[in-house]
This record gives C-alpha cells, sequence and structure tokens, in this order.
C-alpha cells in the first residue's frame, strides 16, 4: 500500500478510513457537533489550528467521509471540500465561485451527475454576467444558498489553509493588506445567517483576523488546537500499519526495541505526517539505532523542505538559519530576540523584525513576550532540526548527540522497567552504569568543603582526585551520563548544596555538557533555580526529555 505523506488527498476513502487511527477524539468531537447543527438555524464555526503536518487535511477529509457516509448527517449536511491550496483566489467573489465548484465536484462523486451538470452550466452563465470588478460580489453564494435550498442539505465547507485564503480575501485589488477589510466583514454577514455554510477551516496558526478584538472575526471561530500525539497515541498507529500491511516482523521491533521509536517520537515532535516515514524507517531498517533512523529521516524529507527554504525570500532564508543554528548559549529560553538575530545576521533590525513578522504569517515563526522581550523561534522542530543538519559540522554533532541521547535515556528508562524478581534487568543496568556512588551522607558531610568532597566521595570507586577529573571522565559518554548514579544519587544529593549545585553546573557547561546532554544540564538549571515553568518554553524537541530528566533529579513533574 503507497503512503502519501504529503498528498493525503490522493488517498481512497476506504484508504484514508483504514489509515485513520490518530486524532479520534477531536474526529469524535467534530462530527457530533454537526449532527447536532441543524438545517436552518445558527451555527458555531470551527478552526483546527496545527503546524504542518498536524493532521488538520486528514481530519477534514475524514469528516467528508462521515458527512456522505453517516445517516445522522447526510440527512441534512453535504461537504464541500476545498483543494488544499486555493490559488485561484483573489478576492471573497473567487472564493465563493470555489465554493460552488467545490459543490460541483460533491454531487459528481455523490453519483448525482444531472444536479452537478445543471450546476456547472449555471455558474458558467451567472459569471459570464457578474461584474468581474466587484470583489465582494456574492452571485457565487446566492447560488451555492440556492442550489442547497433545492437539495434539501446545509453546505459544509471544509477549507484548509483558511488563514491564507483571508490573507488572499483582504485585499482591495491591490497586493495591500487591509485589517478591516470589507471583505471581512461581508464574509461574516453571510456566514451569521440562519442558512449560511459551516465552515471548517485548518490554520497553522491563529492570525490577526481571528484574534484581533477590532477584526471581523474576533470570537467568531472556535479555535481547535491539533497538539502533539501522545506516545501511545504514536505506537498504536505504527502497530496499526504493522497490521494493514502484514508486517509482524515490524510490530516486533516497536516491542523489542522502544527506545528507537521513543527517540524518534521525541523528534518528530508526535507528528502525524512523520509517522508514515517513520514506520518505514522500522520497515527497512530492522537493526538500526536512533541515530541511524534520523539520518534517514532526514535525508527522505530534504526534497520537502528545500522547496520550502527555497520558496522564501533571501533575507527570510537568512533569518530562518540563523533561527536554527545560532545558539549563543539559550538556557532555559523560548527563542532568540529581533536584535538578537540582526546582531548574528548583520542585517537591521527593522528588516529583521519585518521578515520575522511575515514568516509568523505564514506559520513558519512564532513568538513569545512571556520572559521579557518578544523572542522567536521556527515553529516546526522537523523543519529546525533538518536546517541544523545542513549546517556545519559541529552544528550537525550536536543534533547527532541529542539523538543519542534521547536513545540512552530510553534505553536506561527500559532498563529499569524490567522485573525486579529476575534480576536480569539489575544486571543489564549495571552494564551500563557507572560504579555505584556511595552514600549521600558523604555528599550532606561535604558542606564545609563544598565541591572537593562530593567530587572524591559521590564516584569513590573511580579513585579520582576531583571533581572536574570525575565530569571529564564522564565527558560524551551519555550512557553514564543518564545513569540512575549520576543524575539520581549524585546531582539530585547535590541540589541541596546550592553552591556546590551551581559551580558543577558551571563546570559540567565548561567540559561541553550541553553538546552530549543538554536536556540534563537545563534540567539541572531549572532544578537548581527553580525556574520549572520555563522548562514549557524550550524547544519542544527539547521538553520531554528535560521535563523526564527534572523528573528524576527532584522527583516531580516539571509541568504546573
Amino acid at each position: 500500500m503507497m503512503n502519501h505523506h504529503y498528498n493525503p488527498d490522493w488517498l481512497t476513502e476506504e484508504a484514508l478510513l483504514a489509515g485513520f487511527v490518530a486524532r479520534q477524539n477531536d474526529f469524535a468531537f467534530m462530527r457530533a457537533e454537526l449532527a447536532r447543527a441543524p438545517l436552518a438555524g445558527s451555527v458555531q464555526h470551527y478552526l483546527l489550528v496545527g503546524v504542518r503536518g498536524a493532521g488538520k487535511t486528514t481530519l477534514l477529509k475524514r469528516l467528508a467521509i462521515a458527512i456522505r457516509r453517516d445517516p445522522e448527517l447526510n440527512n441534512h449536511l453535504i461537504a464541500l471540500s476545498f483543494p488544499e491550496e486555493l490559488y485561484q483566489v483573489k478576492n471573497l467573489a473567487d472564493f465563493w465561485w470555489v465554493a460552488c465548484e467545490a459543490l460541483v465536484d460533491e454531487l459528481d462523486y455523490l453519483e448525482q451527475s444531472h444536479e452537478a451538470e445543471k450546476l456547472e452550466q449555471a455558474i458558467a452563465q451567472v459569471r459570464t454576467h457578474t461584474d468581474k470588478n466587484t470583489l465582494t460580489a456574492d452571485a457565487g453564494f446566492q447560488l451555492l444558498q440556492d442550489t442547497c435550498a433545492h437539495l434539501q442539505k446545509r453546505p459544509v465547507m471544509l477549507v484548509d489553509n483558511l488563514d491564507m485564503v483571508f490573507e488572499r480575501i483582504d485585499k482591495s485589488g491591490r497586493k495591500l493588506k487591509d485589517p478591516h477589510s470589507p471583505a471581512y466583514w461581508a464574509l461574516r454577514e453571510t456566514l451569521s445567517t440562519s442558512t449560511s455554510p459551516i465552515v471548517i477551516g485548518g490554520s497553522v496558526r491563529l492570525s490577526d483576523a481571528f484574534i484581533d478584538y477590532d477584526k471581523a472575526f474576533y470570537d467568531f471561530f472556535l479555535p481547535k488546537r491539533l497538539g502533539k500525539l501522545s506516545l501511545a497515541e504514536v505506537r498504536s498507529v505504527l502497530e496499526h500499519l504493522a497490521d494493514a500491511q502484514h508486517q509482524p516482523e515490524v510490530k516486533e521491533r516497536l516491542h523489542s526495541n522502544p527506545a528507537r521509536v521513543e527517540a524518534l517520537f521525541e523528534l518528530t515532535g508526535g507528528n502525524p505526517r512523520a509517522l508514515g516515514l517513520i514506520f518505514e524507517l522500522l520497515r527497512s531498517g530492522p537493526n538500526s539505532r536512533a541515530v541511524e533512523d534520523f539520518e534517514r529521516l532526514m535525508d527522505i524529507t530534504t526534497p520537502y523542505y528545500k522547496a520550502r527554504i527555497e520558496d522564501l525570500s533571501e533575507q527570510a532564508q537568512v533569518i530562518m538559519h540563523a533561527l536554527a543554528v545560532h545558539d549563543a548559549k539559550l538556557g532555559l529560553r523560548f527563542g532568540h530576540t529581533a536584535a538578537e538575530i540582526a546582531n548574528y545576521t548583520d542585517l537591521p533590525t527593522t528588516s529583521i523584525s519585518a521578515q520575522l513578522s511575515i514568516l509568523e504569517n505564514e506559520g513558519l515563526v512564532e513568538k513569545s513576550p512571556a520572559h521579557g522581550r518578544t523572542q522567536y523561534r521556527i515553529v516546526e522542530q522537523m523543519f529546525r532540526l533538518w536546517l541544523q543538519m545542513r549546517a556545519t559540522r559541529r552544528i550537525r554533532q550536536n543534533v547527532i548527540s541529542l539523538v543519542r541521547f534521547f536513545e540512552s535515556m530510553y534505553d536506561q528508562d527500559e532498563l529499569r522497567a524490567k522485573p525486579k524478581e529476575s534480576g536480569e534487568g539489575n544486571a543489564l543496568a549495571q552494564k551500563k552504569a557507572i560504579p555505584a556512588v556511595a552514600s549521600t551522607e558523604h555528599v550532606y558531610a561535604s558542606q564545609g568543603s563544598q565541591l572537593q568532597a562530593p567530587g572524591l566521595q559521590a564516584f569513590s570507586t573511580l579513585e579520582i582526585a576531583g571533581v572536574q577529573e570525575t565530569l571529564e571522565s564522564l565527558t560524551g559518554n551519555i550512557d553514564l551520563l543518564v545513569s540512575t548514579e549520576f543524575v539520581e544519587k549524585y546531582l539530585a544529593s547535590l541540589l541541596k548544596i546550592p553552591t556546590s549545585a551551581s559551580r558543577v553546573l558551571d563546570e559540567m557547561r565548561s567540559l561541553g555538557y550541553d553538546k552530549y546532554a543538554r536536556p540534563l544540564i537545563l534540567a539541572f538549571e531549572a532544578a537548581l533555580e527553580d525556574k520549572a515553568d520555563m522548562l514549557t518554553e524550550l524547544e519542544p524537541e527539547l521538553q520531554g526529555a528535560t521535563m523526564h530528566m527534572y523528573a528524576r533529579l527532584t522527583g516531580k513533574s516539571g509541568k504546573k
């Protein structure tokens, strides 16, 4: 069976139904809302918000199938499925003609050829006699309304990239945006009637048109965010794919090497689009490790991300590159300020700010003013990681080290989770762990001499004369850095001696632990400075692992 990773619209209905495993709760909610929608009367319009690949298009297609097949829906509704890109729309009048064409498509799909041909002829006739200079003309809307009244069905407009459609219709015949465009108010008025279409749109973000209180659509569309899938959902989807494609060996690999899947889960951000790619990696590389999987994943997605970056202006490309690779010892931060990017790129701050605004409108960049000056970062983590993998060897190696950290961390969890009565878990863990740590009494007794005693005694069996040498011996050995002995028996105990913990944190940073174990460093910093709330501001690919390490260090969750 062929997987259409970037074009779910090409799937047959049966294939889409068979593969629709994730987003079940979101679908059930939207289906129930449609079932309650009356043939005539006020309705709620919805906006599905999520990054590219979050499953917006697939969910819209699933809703269309439900409207066609479910008697509770098709007795009063008809689905209008719009193309993912509406390049032909340049004003509101065009939007209504596209809606009429979507209705022709649906009638043809439902084998109501007579009605389809009649509507197609009416479109041609009415458009010929419509004033094309009236950009908010509603002739198309009236034809849509009349046809649906004849059919005794209320149209459900399933519009992907609705924010981009709005960008196209808010102009007054020129490429000038008008946030108070008459087209917005005209569209709101038509969508507020008792027989108006129900609109369910998809968007990569909540643009100004939806959230500014003085705009036409403020508090008009109800946003429904499609976040990352859970690890359990990811496993369920992969197991379903293995069953559907008769690949029991892949299902076995999911259980025999869970760290491999968990590492890829963190790196792809639980993005549904990436699951098909992960499945292909599991099928074609039975014995590979997470690093090999990740490198192949980046290779597979290169044509897609290369086209996306090359579609941007030269300055926008420079800024995206800077947002991806500029580190500047971020620590517990959301991203970079415009001034920092300007300093890194040698471009004027005014140019950077203007380009960041454009990139934000296109859903490529997000911002947060939550902690001082507004900071920016790339929204889609796979895009960010792909840019990093295309950068210098040093930056690429930092990404590879992060992948290795994920796999070692989940390997450690798997070993700890093995049945204690068998003794197997402890035996395997000891092979991967550093020698046993001396009792925590040594750490507390060392408060007077601060750093030296923990360095000497916490790893006494290493017979190393000093904490710096101890830390140097761990540099680059990720299995040791995620071990129980180092994290929970040494670092966690050290947190009770803040001055010593601070010196150890500085020493680990100077030795390059940021390269080998950034989630651990960030978790230790958050625990030391009591900044658990900042963990939710980190890049998404770091959040899960950092919260996990924070929990191991402190015994409590990093989430508030």
